[in-house]
């Protein structure tokens, strides 16, 4: 279908370097938008809860995405960044329901919290290989999202990134992440695979909490604390290999409702997990109120300096 692009040039004035709330009117004939050359950012709230808008062309010489600058604009399907846009701020695309794929330019060094929260027909997304963090939440309860390759330029993917993305089935994560913050991938119930990163140090709580798809899982050796409840609930898990220089489990629950749990490849000694347990034996507690004691194969891996 053809549409009539709407220029944000206003007769022969030379064009400001922002395009600012008010300076369109949410009317029929802007449902193409064209953000005209010159144009270096689009400030908060400028088309928010824009209804009409179904697509959207961004210049060349466009630097910032303000907060919420196109929040709330429903019929948004289609969104073409050129190169040249480094930031695309908190909730600059929040709940914008029909918007169904994001290509980003390698320019992008900065999501923002809730950015692409809510895009329920959001099924692809490409990154950035500049991109250094994702805000809380960026991409939450976008349930169609099948597939996220985070680059290694990332060092930093906050909470709740992805919370609640139900189709969620395979993750690459940046090798540079030393953290999986809090709930980033909480409720992702089709989360089959994911890459994990070769510098983790840290799993926060509630990280995979209630990913019920996933069966097996390989933690990074450098690996030092599992968070409370980061794999609560994940019904199906059924191995999980943890790495010998972990140092600590938050709490003794972390498997809890980890209904198919039979087994823990523990890369160190039986001494080394009953200190990490504290001397106690790691039971799981389903979800139907029973308790099962997984198996723990200690596989009492040797440090090449040891040896």
């Amino acid at each position: 279908m053809d549409f009539e692009k709407q220029s944000a040039k206003d007769g022969e004035a030379k064009p400001l370097a922002v395009v600012y709330r008010g300076s369109f009117e949410d009317t029929a004939d802007i449902r193409s938008l064209l953000i005209e050359e010159g144009i270096e950012e689009i400030a908060e709230n400028a088309f928010r809860d824009f209804l009409s808008i179904e697509e959207l062309y961004l210049p060349k010489s466009l630097k910032r995405i303000s907060a919420c600058a196109f929040s709330g604009c429903k019929n948004l399907k289609k969104v073409v960044m050129e190169k040249g846009v480094t930031e695309i701020l908190d909730e600059a695309f929040f709940a914008c329901s029909s918007l169904t794929e994001v290509i980003m330019p390698d320019t992008v060094s900065r999501i923002g919290e809730g950015c692409f929260e809510g895009c329920a027909s959001l099924s692809r997304v490409r990154l950035s290989e500049s991109l250094l963090m994702i805000g809380s939440g960026a991409f939450a309860f976008c349930f169609n999202l099948a597939e996220i390759t985070v680059p290694d330029s990332c060092v930093l993917v906050e909470f709740n990134a992805f919370a609640n993305c139900f189709a969620l089935e395979s993750v690459k994560l940046s090798d540079n992440m030393g953290l999986i913050d809090e709930s980033t991938f909480e409720g992702c119930r089709s989360l089959k695979t994911v890459e994990m990163p070769t510098r983790l140090v840290k799993i926060g709580r509630r990280a995979f909490k209630d990913c019920t798809g996933m069966e097996q899982i390989i933690l990074p050796v450098g690996l030092k604390t599992i968070g409370f409840d980061a794999f609560a609930g994940c019904s199906s898990l059924r191995r999980i290999a943890i790495p010998r220089d972990i140092r600590e489990l938050e709490d003794e629950d972390v498997f809890g409702a980890c209904d198919a749990l039979a087994e823990i490849s523990f890369g160190g000694s039986r001494e080394a997990w009953e200190m990490l347990c504290h001397g106690r034996t790691l039971t799981v507690e389903r979800s139907d109120a029973t308790v099962h004691t997984p198996k723990v194969v200690f596989l009492d891996i040797k440090d090449k300096n040891e040896v």
